[in-house]
């Protein structure tokens, strides 16, 4: 019976090493299997991490190629056609081609020639206001006057302009006002106020020199003086 006792612990203690055995074998098959699961995932991680990195390198550098490629190339008429907004100053010379007063008796007396005068105002897209300073004449020629103006323009056009090669023309109509001292037969330094209005264009012939081309007529508020009306050509530099 002792034998049989003896025999029976041996067979459960075989039983439970050989169980013990097939557990770490698990556990250590198991450990091994995460561990390498581990592994695997870790390294597609950094995969895709790469992955991810050149596909956003990729990515931005066609973004910048594509942004690049986006960006609008200046045409090569930039500095002709711009009318640079701002300040400008200039020289005037004037074909005058009446300058008429009348005498006392109605006869009127018509003079022509050239003026010359310097000017200065500021400009944007679509208006310009410009102050004139004109003489005409010479001293004790009659009808010879000095002249002062204000002058408004508006460029009807806009922001557009006629193109003609790659200059830039800018067609603008306008009112001015302004003093008038000119000679008579009757009296010298007659003085008065003008008005009138111009109609003209401004070719950018660089990017801050305008050629300025226009028709410039005036009427007085005295009698003694009818009108005067002439063709001008003026530059302007903008700064």
């Amino acid at each position: 019976m002792k034998n049989v006792k003896v025999a029976l612990g041996i067979m459960a203690s075989i039983a439970i090493f050989a169980n013990a055995e097939n557990i770490d074998g698990t556990l250590a098959v198991d450990s091994g299997n995460a561990l390498s699961s581990a592994k695997q995932t870790a390294q597609e991680q950094t995969n895709k991490l790469s992955a991810n990195l050149d596909n956003g390198y990729d990515q931005t550098t066609a973004k910048d190629s594509v942004e690049a490629s986006s960006v609008p190339v200046a045409p090569t008429n930039v500095g002709l056609s711009s009318y640079n907004e701002g300040p400008f100053v200039g020289v005037e010379g004037n074909a005058v081609l009446s300058s008429e007063t009348q005498k006392e008796n109605g006869d009127l007396v018509d003079s022509s020639g050239m003026s010359w005068g310097i000017r200065f105002g500021a400009q944007n897209s679509e208006w310009r206001t410009m102050a004139i300073i004109e003489k005409f004449g010479t001293d004790g020629e009659l009808n010879s006057y000095v002249r002062g103006l204000l002058q408004f323009d508006y460029y009807f056009l806009g922001t557009d302009n006629l193109m003609i090669d790659s200059y830039a023309i800018r067609p603008y109509a306008g009112v001015n006002f302004g003093a008038l001292s000119i000679d008579t037969d009757e009296e010298n330094d007659l003085k008065t106020l003008t008005y009138g209005g111009q109609l003209g264009a401004t070719m950018s012939v660089t990017q801050n020199i305008d050629l300025d081309l226009g028709y410039r007529y005036n009427m007085a508020t005295s009698d003694k003086v009818d009108h005067t009306h002439g063709l001008s050509v003026g530059i302007n530099y903008k700064y």
